[in-house]
């Protein structure tokens, strides 16, 4: 299964490994995404519900999608942003932070500034109302514990409102 992950990853750029902002090159914690817009859709509804396609019941799988929208524009809308992070030039390494051990915590977006010792971290939701600070408040205080310490963080809220 490795080869096959290897080529898709580096010989057709379909997936990419992923590990937590700032993590050691060997840590087991990663994570593989799809990087194409079209196959993360199609694997994510398309693939998944073929047995529905395959019977032509074409209203519940389009319910499914209308369903899950939230969620999954959530997740488009968090790529709109690391890419527009990326165009401003501003940042030196830019990436989400999870942790799986112990009390669970993930952090949508971590950008690392060029210069000095900031860090910005985002929680993109796709309406401000959704928001919760005090949240945002406790996983700044994770991060900052375990791998921003000597760093000065920016924490804010990124939405559809940001466009």
């Amino acid at each position: 299964m490795g080869g096959h992950l290897k080529r898709l990853e580096e010989d057709y750029e379909l997936i990419a490994k992923k590990r937590p902002i700032l993590a050691r090159e060997g840590t087991q914690n990663l994570r593989y995404e799809i990087t194409d817009h079209f196959l993360r859709f199609w694997f994510r509804y398309f693939e998944k519900y073929s047995s529905l396609i395959e019977i032509s019941n074409f209203k519940a799988l389009a319910n499914i999608i209308k369903n899950d929208y939230t969620t999954y524009s959530g997740i488009s809308l968090e790529y709109y942003f690391r890419q527009r992070m990326e165009e401003s030039q501003e940042y030196r390494k830019i990436g989400s932070w999870w942790r799986s051990k112990g009390n669970p915590c993930e952090i949508d977006i971590v950008g690392i500034y060029t210069d000095n010792k900031k860090a910005v971290i985002a929680e993109v939701k796709r309406q401000q109302k959704n928001f919760k600070p005090e949240l945002l408040q406790k996983k700044e205080e994770i991060i900052r514990n375990k791998i921003l310490s000597t760093y000065e963080i920016q924490s804010k809220c990124l939405s559809m409102e940001d466009m």
